[in-house]
């Protein structure tokens, strides 16, 4: 019994031990989310829970969380994890720093990944105190669907990879207008305000009032619709103006940073903070994933930015849209790869994708698979196949019923045969098989599908 009593002391104090050594203050706070950087085998200490990294695997993250051990990978556009009254989400690791070349984006990383830790029974945004950046009074939609979204990476463009820094929301229908005001996210000081007349184009700096180092960027204003001057104080909701662009494409590029000294114009993007669920919080009013459903639908790949509002499925699967890839820990990138030439655009797959850039990975499947999610039943679907670049090879199967395979040219799409499925598990699965050798990829353009009954 003596010795009993020698080793629950001993055990108590290395437990104290351990939370001493963990980390409890965070690097950086915005509204109730509270940002700490870990490397593999380091601990945080929040409300009175461990979380602890235990390792990497390329976007994805391990963490042991109290009794529970749970795999996050980085919240791109992914809504957080809640256990044990804790909502997590990972905003940045190393890896998928690694792929850009502007990894200036990346400088709040300072160790393996950086995390975001808040209750889950409080917002991460007091709706007090913020608002959407967007006003509402004129009819404005968001469904998060554009494929600028946060750290989402773009391919090769002018001699560098790029992570986006930042979120785009499509305003399409109001460049050069009056409507769909872009407003002040929450009481703040404007720093300065730079203006490309040649572009027809602003972008506006905003510091929080709230929280020193905490600033707001509001990019590809109308420079002749700017009602904000350095120095302005403004009320959270307070209009700063309308946005520009052109016959393509018209957008508000937002960002949030963290900085100790003020951007400037050319690091305007620079420690980026990840924001995603915050922002989807501001529009949504809450941060657990729901699930969305379809019984018909036509689902298009890569499409012009101004024909879907830059909405081009070529990301994962997330519930709350009910639809993307299944890719999984094996591609950092998220994301299957563009082909765009013309008018025709789709999905290009590839036993290794991304070859010959920093974000190479090779499949483990000889597969790739779009899922939907659906009420189940029975299902008529087709799908349209081909690449608008290059010769291509594809199988494709619907729910594992064979639909057909084509070997095309360059340029050449062809729709296949319809298939009646039956769906039992609530998910439509097209699933697209590769060419094991990589010498020709396979094509997607769009899927149409519909409920018979």
């Amino acid at each position: 019994m003596k010795y009993f009593g020698y080793i629950l002391v001993l055990f108590l104090s290395l437990n104290g031990f351990i939370k001493l050594q963990a980390q409890i203050q965070p690097d950086f706070q915005w509204g109730k989310g509270s940002y700490f950087n870990l490397d593999v085998g380091e601990s945080v200490i929040y409300q009175d829970t461990e979380v602890k990294l235990l390792q990497l695997k390329n976007h994805f993250n391990q963490f042991k969380i109290g009794n529970d051990t749970v795999w996050l990978k980085v919240s791109r556009r992914t809504l957080p994890w809640v256990t044990g009254g804790i909502r997590i989400f990972v905003a940045d690791n190393k890896n998928v720093k690694a792929l850009d070349t502007k990894s200036e984006i990346h400088s709040l990383l300072q160790k393996d990944a950086i995390i975001c830790l808040s209750n889950f029974k409080e917002p991460l945004l007091d709706p007090n105190k913020y608002l959407f950046p967007i006003s509402f009074n004129d009819g404005f939609l968001w469904n998060a669907e554009e494929d600028s979204h946060m750290f989402s990476y773009k391919s090769k463009e002018n001699k560098d990879y790029q992570s986006h820094g930042g979120i785009d929301i499509d305003l399409h229908d109001a460049r050069g207008k009056e409507k769909h005001w872009v407003v002040a996210i929450e009481n703040s000081r404007v720093v300065w305000v730079k203006t490309d007349n040649f572009k027809n184009e602003t972008c506006v700096l905003l510091e929080s009032e709230s929280q020193r180092g905490i600033y707001y960027v509001y990019n590809h204003l109308y420079n002749r619709k700017v009602e904000v001057k350095e120095g302005d104080r403004l009320i959270r909701g307070e209009p700063i103006g309308n946005i520009w662009g052109d016959e393509l494409w018209g957008h508000l590029h937002f960002a949030v940073l963290k900085s100790d000294t003020i951007p400037n114009f050319n690091s305007k993007f620079f420690c980026a903070v990840n924001f995603f669920p915050q922002l989807y919080e501001l529009y949504f009013k809450q941060t657990y994933n729901f699930n969305k459903f379809f019984s018909k639908g036509k689902i298009q790949f890569g499409q012009r930015k101004d024909l879907h509002g830059n909405e081009k499925n070529l990301a994962a699967f997330e519930g709350y849209l009910g639809k993307g890839w299944r890719i999984g820990r094996w591609n950092t990138t998220d994301r299957v790869v563009l082909s765009a030439l013309s008018e025709e655009t789709n999905a290009q797959l590839w036993k290794v994708m991304f070859s010959q850039e920093k974000a190479s990975f090779t499949n483990p499947n000889n597969w790739f698979d779009y899922e939907i999610n659906i009420h189940n039943g029975v299902y008529r679907i087709r799908a349209k196949m081909g690449d608008s670049n290059l010769p291509s090879w594809q199988k494709i199967e619907f729910e594992g019923v064979s639909a057909t395979t084509y070997s095309l040219q360059a340029g050449e799409f062809k729709w296949t045969p319809e298939r009646v499925v039956k769906v039992k598990d609530g998910k439509l699965t097209v699933r697209i098989f590769v060419d094991e050798t990589n010498k020709k990829p396979a094509g997607i353009s769009e899927i149409v599908f519909q409920r018979a009954y």
